[in-house]
């Protein structure tokens, strides 16, 4: 790639400022402006986009770096604006000193910074700031990744054979245990796995390996979209999804670009923006292969955003064409890439849920909770769905109690994101009546008290197709 001019990297800064005023505008955080930044202008790498997403100068960066130094009772040879202007441009890496003082001033893991790499001094190093479930209690997930390292170890920072076989073996573990681990910790070990691949890819590869490895990251991406999705982070989730869609249009993988974008439609809908959940939706299934995810695309995407409109004719085909597409599937239901028919049950009934028809919610509902395991993520799912169809049948104490089995079953920690939202819908479902119970005022205290989910502990640069 040819050096970035002086005059180009002054329309990156203007670019990126007004980035960073439209994120203020938006109510957004720093990370996610920084996140932003780094998404739409590549070119500019990830401590430049903290520096820039907190409107600091590099002279105000380099005192603030000064000052956390001081702090621990380290002198400073004197860092001038030119070394920062390395560090962000120029591929040099702070001293470990520095790093150290730029995780600090920022308050980020250092791999947000670009800092990591595999067998670096941050090798699993947890972040001051980390909170939440320690990974410590989880060794059967983290030794998975661990055998990466491993096979790094031998092979070289490049990897080989070895280790992208133990990648796709991490990659397929992770999906077929999607429901063991909180998501939060689920989302900072592939967060942490894709950091191998992308320092992987940071040496030299044949066009094979490097196709291969890409391919991978991209897997990894979207996986750990939905992990964080589910752990209540919907902008992180578009970053990792697009990403995924990104390097899987980039080496002609069709299903992966079709899984990438059918997500950003569910993660989308969520966000109560239904034309444009549906518009992606439409594209996700113009890329399916297969019926399985045909009836995953149709179920999963079209009929909540259609239900939502009101456009009930279109949402009994969607329904239609699911159905149809599932009865010519072969499921896997231990595969995460997959559809199973309680899954396809679970959006049958939000669907008739939101165009009033209680009875046929409450029929599918029942039907996806009696095939799931109970306590699992679908289990957890269908029962809310049940339990807000219970309240439109104006059974309060009924909707109540089912609340309650899921919270008493659930640990906070492993709620996903979308059955939060099912219990916040049915907390406004109950309150809608003039004289709620005290059974619904218990059940909405009892929400009101539920525990956020903890940030993710690990992370990984994000390649952004590259």
């Amino acid at each position: 790639m040819p050096p970035i001019t002086r005059r180009r990297r002054a329309e990156l800064a203007r670019a990126a400022a007004q980035i960073r005023v439209e994120g203020q505008r938006s109510g957004h955080s720093v990370q996610a402006v920084a996140a932003e930044i780094t998404r739409r202008l590549p070119q500019i790498r990830p401590l430049e986009a903290h520096r820039h997403a907190h409107g600091w100068t590099r002279r105000q960066l380099a005192d603030a770096v000064v000052e956390a130094l001081r702090a621990r009772g380290q002198a400073d040879p004197g860092l001038t604006e030119a070394r920062i202007c390395r560090w962000e441009h120029n591929g040099v890496r702070p001293s470990a000193d520095y790093a150290e003082a730029l995780v600090e001033v920022f308050g980020v893991p250092p791999a947000r910074l670009g800092l990591t790499a595999p067998g670096s001094a941050w090798y699993r190093q947890p972040h001051p700031c980390a909170q939440g479930v320690t990974m410590a209690d989880h060794s059967p997930l983290t030794a998975v990744t661990d055998s990466i390292v491993l096979h790094l170890e031998v092979e070289g920072p490049g990897g080989g054979p070895q280790s992208r076989e133990e990648v796709y073996r991490a990659l397929e573990y992770f999906a077929t245990r999607y429901g063991d681990h909180p998501p939060t910790v689920m989302a900072s070990e592939v967060h942490w796995c894709r950091g191998l691949v992308v320092g992987m890819l940071a040496r030299p590869q044949t066009d094979r390996d490097r196709r291969e490895l890409r391919t991978l990251a991209g897997w990894l991406s979207v996986l750990l979209g939905d992990f964080v999705f589910s752990g209540s982070d919907y902008e992180g989730a578009l970053i990792h999804l697009g990403t995924g869609a990104r390097l899987g249009a980039d080496v002609g993988d069709g299903r992966l670009v079709s899984w990438s974008v059918g997500a950003q439609s569910m993660v989308t809908a969520f966000r109560g923006r239904d034309a444009d959940a549906l518009e992606l939706a439409v594209q996700a299934g113009d890329l399916a292969a297969g019926p399985l995810q045909q009836a995953q695309i149709a179920a999963w995407c079209e009929l909540r955003p259609l239900a939502r409109m009101g456009r009930a004719r279109e949402a009994r085909d969607a329904a239609g064409r699911a159905q149809r597409s599932m009865d010519a599937a072969e499921e896997d239901p231990r595969n995460r890439w997959g559809f199973d028919r309680p899954e396809l049950h679970q959006h049958l009934a939000e669907a008739h849920l939101t165009l009033g028809d209680s009875a046929q919610a409450r029929r599918h509902a029942e039907a996806a909770r009696r095939l799931k395991r109970t306590g699992s993520g679908g289990w957890a799912a269908a029962t809310a769905i049940l339990a807000r169809a219970a309240a439109a049948d104006r059974d309060a104490d009924g909707a109540v109690a089912l609340a309650d089995q899921i919270l008493d079953t659930v640990p906070a920690e492993s709620l996903r994101e979308t059955t939060r939202r099912r219990l916040h819908a049915l907390d406004t479902d109950l309150a809608a009546d003039p004289v709620p119970g005290s059974a619904a005022r218990a059940l909405a205290d009892r929400l009101r008290t539920l525990p956020t989910h903890g940030p993710i502990q690990r992370s990984s640069p994000e390649p952004n197709g590259r």
